[in-house]
């Protein structure tokens, strides 16, 4: 083995090691994230699953009987129902200036009902009324906060490099790469152990390291786009300088929503924030069909809290080649940008990092051991 393999060799081992646990958790449970919504409605039904009666409430009222169960504490969205049999999801957060944690009241789109509450991120609550926030909190901060999350940004460093590392030393310097990507027909040991290792990995490798690489951004969006920048602006949300004083009366939700689709030619609503959760106007957040494959491409409308005149209009498709960059991130992330097929392929490789360490640990530990009935021979 030359020098340059070797140290290759050292850092994929030394990768694993180190970071090896922290991939398999997150892993894991980015698998469960991938339908996670799906899971989340079997497991509760009766807080999750609306059953149609009649013409759905204006969002106004539905805002209104949300605050009725949280009155002490901020509203701050509303992702409002996407489809006839789903509900309202509204989020509280403990004032404007503290967004340090969130809750949300599920409300009934018909009757006006909220159905439940529960604490939405952070949550450590492994039961089957917020099993999914937890496993969300896990992925995003591993239950530690600010420092759990800067935890898992740097484990998508540790995956691309260990991806990386691991591509160099599958590379056969014979250029026989057919025995590469198949198991030996009869292996056994460690070396049905080494071989799984191998191709496990050089078949998910590039989905690996795109997963790395928006798992970073994703953490660390205000690091990622100041250098995406310098390829490629990146359009910046409403500024508060640009709020000027207005004398018009002030505009519910239901006012918010019909003047951000009239503007625009989206019609999915992803999500309404209120004045003071991002920023001090209305922010409208939807959906075009055409845009980010099949997950829809990102609109964003500013309204102006007083008379409701738009501020800004953001449209990923009418944006430079850094908003359209950013636009993709999470899509990809998530698979939602190839639709349930994306998803099934994120949730399958989520299984990967455990197939990894488990065969990883194996063949290290068989080959410590032989080296050390040599030594001591």
């Amino acid at each position: 083995m030359n020098h340059a393999r070797r140290l290759w060799l050292q850092v994929h081992r030394w990768v694993g090691l180190t970071a090896g646990l922290v991939l398999v958790v997150v892993g894991l449970s980015g698998s469960f994230l991938a339908f996670y919504q799906e899971i989340d409605r079997q497991l509760n039904p009766d807080w999750l699953i609306a059953k149609p009666a009649g013409q759905a409430l204006p969002i106004q009222k539905v805002i209104d009987s949300a605050r009725e169960e949280m009155p002490n504490r901020f509203l701050h969205s509303v992702f409002p129902a996407a489809h006839e049999s789903d509900v309202h999801h509204v989020w509280f957060t403990p004032s404007a200036e503290d967004q340090s944690a969130m809750w949300e009241v599920l409300v009934d789109p018909y009757s006006g009902v909220a159905l439940g509450t529960r604490a939405a991120v952070p949550t450590m609550e492994f039961t089957r009324r917020n099993l999914a926030n937890t496993i969300y909190t896990l992925h995003f901060q591993l239950f530690m906060g600010e420092f759990g999350a800067n935890v898992v940004g740097f484990s998508g460093v540790f995956l691309l490099t260990s991806s990386l590392s691991g591509l160099v030393l599958w590379w056969p310097r014979n250029r026989r790469f057919k025995k590469g990507l198949v198991i030996k027909k009869g292996s056994h040991g460690i070396r049905l152990h080494y071989d799984i290792h191998r191709v496990s990995g050089i078949y998910s490798v590039v989905m690996l390291m795109i997963l790395a690489l928006t798992g970073i951004y994703l953490t660390f969006p205000k690091f990622v786009e100041p250098a995406v920048g310098w390829v490629s602006p990146v359009s910046i949300g409403f500024s508060k300088t640009e709020l000027q004083n207005n004398t018009s009366p002030a505009i519910d939700a239901d006012k918010a929503l019909y003047l951000a689709k009239a503007s625009t030619s989206a019609t999915r609503v992803k999500c309404i924030w209120l004045p003071g959760a991002s920023g001090p106007a209305w922010r409208v957040s939807l959906y075009a069909d055409q845009g980010v494959a099949w997950s829809g491409g990102p609109v964003d409308v500013w309204l102006h809290p007083n008379g409701g005149a738009v501020l800004k209009s953001k449209h990923h498709s009418q944006g430079s080649s850094g908003d359209t960059f950013v636009a993709w991130q999470l899509p990809l992330h998530n698979g939602k940008a190839f639709g349930v097929v994306g998803r099934v392929v994120v949730c399958l490789l989520g299984f990967v990092p455990l197939i990894m360490a488990v065969t990883g640990i194996v063949i290290w530990l068989r080959k410590s051991r032989a080296r050390n009935l040599v030594t001591t021979n």
